[in-house]
């Protein structure tokens, strides 16, 4: 990772997801190279959120943040090949889906 493969979690709370307290998350879990945790302005996460395909269909649950899509969005640019997971998948099974989207 941190190569070839590279990973971003966009927080859902960016008036309370500083920059600093992401770091100390990532810090605090050893998160290694190539994971990046962002916040940015509202407006632009929720456009990013909406474009890579998080949204709930129901609008209720959607304006919800405590009811959020937990999913994984995979991709190969080079070969415009891309895929959704469950957050919750089992991570060999992920690794499977990544491998295959590289590949």
């Amino acid at each position: 990772m941190g190569r070839d493969i590279f990973m971003y979690s966009i927080t859902l709370r960016p008036h309370e997801d500083t920059p600093r307290l992401l770091l100390e998350y990532a810090a605090r879990h050893h998160v290694g190279p190539g994971w990046l945790f962002l916040t940015g302005d509202a407006d632009d996460i929720e456009l990013v959120r909406r474009r890579l395909g998080f949204v709930n269909v129901n609008p209720v649950l959607d304006a919800d943040i405590n009811q959020h899509t937990s999913v994984v969005r995979i991709g190969n640019e080079r070969r415009e090949r891309w895929c959704m997971a469950p957050g919750g998948t089992n991570p060999r099974y992920l690794a499977s889906i990544v491998e295959s989207a590289v590949l």
